[in-house]
């Protein structure tokens, strides 16, 4: 930590918990199985769409992060998130697939983006504009204790995004201030993802895909998903584990859901490879739908007499959200 309590090594975001050395005991008993029998080089073979995110990469991270990108591009093909999107619609993956995206704007994730550029990487970066370009390092920690619920860490400025957008990666929105989706009213979840929509256009032209923050079920609703697309947005991510299998029709954009694996460059390269082969081993044939309760309402189309949403200042608050 520096004087501040700002987190600037990835051990100040490991889990040394006891569960955390379960997790890390079970990883390296199920790889070593995966690879005995030969499965994993088959599973990380298949054609398939992967997204892939990380909410940061640390100084520390950065020779791991290299050596995950350039292990996963000796089978996979990288594309741009737009394009990933696009295959997963069409649902003619014919080979394994890759992208790579970043939640929450943090400052260490410009580093990454120029890794990546040096690997021919495109990346999509979610940011939350109401802390773009925060100076006030006392609003960016409460921002993180009450948001992020994460140690804090200095935040993109738009010049970094702008220059980023230059150099071939995109941005999506991650809400206008990163709540709990899933506890906020209706016209609360509206008026983050259309205050998100109208600064990123406002600011940089545009905005295609949106991925709601934590990513579970529980940290989002049907309402939501509805307003994602009503709103204009063309993709919507969870943080739920996964992959894009291929398939004989094409789904429309309000059908699906996109999964995204977490990894971190802290994290030991077979660790992260793991991830991968294990999306591929427990995939069904519904890796791409919403709950089913909830496809009824996400599907919906908005009505023309539908009324727009409130519009809300532009001021970014961490009072507990309404529920």
């Amino acid at each position: 930590m520096d004087a501040d309590g700002f987190a600037t090594h990835s051990r100040e975001m490991s889990d040394l918990s006891l569960r955390g050395g379960i997790r890390h005991a079970f990883i390296e008993a199920h790889m070593f199985r995966l690879k005995a029998t030969g499965l994993f080089d088959k599973l990380i073979a298949r054609p398939r769409v992967h997204f892939v995110y990380l909410h940061h990469v640390f100084d520390d991270e950065i020779p791991n992060f290299r050596r995950t990108l350039e292990e996963i591009q000796k089978t996979h093909q990288f594309v741009t998130y737009s394009k990933a999107v696009e295959l997963v619609y069409s649902g003619q993956a014919d080979k394994p697939y890759v992208c790579i995206s970043f939640d929450d704007g943090l400052k260490t994730t410009y580093r990454a983006s120029q890794v990546m550029d040096e690997l021919g990487i495109s990346g999509c970066f979610f940011v939350c504009p109401a802390i773009v370009g925060e100076s006030d390092r006392g609003l960016v920690k409460r921002f993180a204790e009450t948001r992020l619920h994460y140690p804090p860490m200095d935040v993109l400025n738009w010049a970094d995004v702008e220059d980023m957008i230059a150099r071939g990666h995109e941005i999506g929105s991650h809400t206008y201030s990163h709540p709990n989706m899933g506890e906020v009213s209706v016209e609360q979840a509206i008026d983050e993802l259309q205050l998100s929509g109208d600064m990123l256009r406002k600011r940089l032209g545009g905005v295609k895909h949106f991925a709601w923050p934590s990513g579970k079920w529980e940290n989002f609703s049907a309402q939501g998903g509805k307003a994602v697309f009503d709103l204009g947005y063309e993709s919507c991510a969870s943080a739920i584990r996964g992959c894009h299998m291929p398939r004989s029709f094409a789904a429309g954009r309000r059908d699906v859901c996109l999964r995204r694996d977490h990894i971190m460059g802290a994290w030991p390269l077979h660790h992260n490879m793991y991830f991968l082969a294990r999306s591929v081993l427990v995939n069904s044939p519904n890796d791409y739908e919403w709950p089913d309760s909830w496809k009824p309402i996400v599907k919906r189309n908005r009505h023309p007499q539908d009324e727009p949403p409130a519009q809300s200042g532009n001021r970014l608050s961490f009072s507990a959200p309404a529920t």
